[in-house]
């Protein structure tokens, strides 16, 4: 056996440590060294194919390209989540479970190919140098931004605290500036707002759950409740999770000492970890309401699980995203790490998290069978759903996006009309997008040539270059037929005319007032499932009905 893996090692070693040490970590995780003889021919196999390829293809090989392309189609093999991350990737991985990065503080997205700042985090380097969101990004410091990819943008921007960094801005109105910058740790907020929405009920808008939420949650609350408020709505839509540890002790801001809130079982149901509260309850005996949605993944939704399995709170919305995989980070090196799934999570009721469907990759080594849909029981005996996600107690459905709205955003046109709207006008306090701005929106969309292709005229299009022969009878079939489909594309626009009204709203608002006026202008008074919040907030008998026995 030792000379197996010497023999391996040294073969590996052709392609560097930190790959090597890869492959040997995805390969070892899920197995016991110990246990078979199989796995280690099959990675000799591995080996002795790469080493003929590199040697004998008839041209010349990137090695570590090679590698890393077996290693990506190996996991790809698993579920979505497991991942060997490298560079950029990494470097976000770790923007997203830190609450501070090294940059400053701007948000970047490719608009009609060009790169274009759309958010600035107040107080960082980028708001502080006058940044705006519509200002275009030419160079990143002598880099032209011109056929860069998302990846290789977030490379150039992530550097070291006190680097300096210089950007080459164009504004909407078509004037160049160079900007210098210092980048900083630049704190990603986790709670972007919090109010009182009446005089005794509390808001707060938690969008992640990064290494100070907790102490933010603790703060909001200390801050909501000094001004009254004796009821609370965590808003957690949207909000993909983050830290376990910190939504376990954000449970434990509202549960009993020693509630378990989640355990963790791996292969064969053989339970791995359980994570009870500990006993800092500050908001213990209020009423709560957690407002959620199909995008709420992952640890708000253990957050959210828990608090309904104790009958603590009311949940109110839609079916959550229903994400209950684990995954352990292994750091390499070399500026890259491996994200691998290792266990499942179960809620204190006994309901695994994850949706049953999730099983699609092919290295299983018998079938998984998805659980029944059965029924769990609350504290109260209240029955709840276990398919995975999170069932709410009040179903509120939010709108669903169009396909023709989803490619106005993709397009960027709310964004970009928005930026070029707020440049020759200041709006007043009272504003909302009314008939003439939206007669402009029109305008502005038809002139960017904007053209919607639906499922149908995707089809038909596909259908009529496949046609070798066509006869007058099918000419005229399908002169028909496309003229019944630019029928209905020319009323696009106004099917969705009230949609497209309250995402303008919300573009322009944002871009003009910042993100609290979004929420007090727009969110606090529009979105129903705040508003039945609020309502079952102010009925205690109807509040105290929907957690009893049932």
């Amino acid at each position: 056996m030792k000379k197996i893996v010497s023999r391996l090692l040294n073969g590996l070693a052709k392609y560097g440590w930190p790959i090597t040490m890869a492959i040997l970590a995805a390969f070892a995780l899920g197995f016991t060294w110990s246990s078979s003889d199989k796995l280690y021919s099959n990675i000799r196999l591995f080996d002795r194919i790469a080493l003929m390829v590199s040697e004998n293809y008839v041209e010349e090989i990137d090695e570590e390209k090679m590698i890393k392309v077996g290693i990506d189609a190996m996991l790809s093999k698993l579920d979505n989540y497991t991942k060997f991350l490298r560079d950029a990737d990494y470097v976000r991985l770790r923007q997203e479970t830190e609450s501070q990065f090294e940059g400053i503080g701007v948000s970047m997205e490719f608009h009609r190919d060009t790169l274009t700042i759309v958010s600035i985090l107040e107080g960082a380097p980028g708001h502080r140098m006058g940044l705006k969101s519509g200002d275009r990004v030419l160079k990143i410091d002598s880099t032209s931004t011109i056929g860069l990819d998302s990846k290789q943008v977030r490379m150039l921007m992530w550097g070291p605290s006190g680097s300096r960094i210089d950007l080459l801005i164009c504004r909407p109105e078509g004037k160049e500036r160079l900007v210098t910058m210092t980048r900083e740790d630049v704190e990603i907020q986790s709670i972007p707002y919090y109010s009182m929405i009446s005089d005794n009920i509390g808001y707060i808008r938690v969008t992640r759950f990064s290494e100070n939420c907790l102490k933010d949650i603790k703060a909001a609350v200390k801050d909501l409740k000094k001004q009254g408020m004796n009821s609370l709505v965590l808003d957690l839509r949207g909000n993909p999770g983050g830290l376990l540890l910190e939504a376990i002790e954000i449970a434990g801001l509202f549960l009993p000492e020693d509630s378990k809130v989640v355990e963790t079982r791996g292969r064969s149901s053989t339970l791995i970890s359980s994570y009870q509260v500990n006993g800092n309850s500050i908001f213990f005996k209020g009423d709560l309401v957690l407002i959620v949605n199909d995008q709420t993944a992952s640890a708000a939704e253990i957050l959210a699980g828990a608090i309904q399995d104790y009958d603590r709170g009311i949940i109110i919305g839609t079916e959550t995203y229903g994400k209950g995989l684990v995954q352990q980070v292994l750091q390499f090196s070399d500026n890259s790490a491996l994200k691998i799934t290792t266990s499942k999570y179960y809620l204190p009721s006994g309901r695994c998290l994850q949706k049953p469907d999730w099983s699609t990759f092919e290295l299983l080594a018998t079938e998984l069978k998805n659980p029944p849909d059965t029924f769990y029981y609350t504290d109260s005996g209240r029955p709840v759903y276990g398919g995975g996600g999170i069932m709410p107690d009040i179903y509120v459905e939010n709108s669903r996006e169009s396909g023709y709205v989803t490619a106005l955003k993709q397009e960027a046109c709310f964004f970009d009309f928005a930026i070029e709207y707020l440049r020759t006008r200041k709006i007043p306090p009272d504003f909302r997008v009314d008939d003439h701005v939206i007669s402009e929106f029109r305008k502005f969309v038809a002139d960017r040539g904007f053209a919607f292709l639906d499922e149908d005229r995707i089809a038909f299009n596909e259908f009529r270059e496949k046609i070798s022969f066509l006869d007058e009878e099918t000419r005229e079939a399908l002169r028909i037929l496309e003229n019944r489909l630019s029928s209905d594309e020319t009323w696009q626009f106004e099917n969705h005319y009230s949609e497209i009204m309250a995402i303008l709203n919300e573009e322009i608002i944002l871009r003009s007032r910042g993100e609290k006026a979004l929420y007090e202008k727009i969110w606090l008074k529009d979105h129903a499932e705040i508003e039945e919040a609020r309502e079952i907030l102010t009925d205690s008998k109807r509040y105290l009905s929907i957690l009893a026995s049932r």
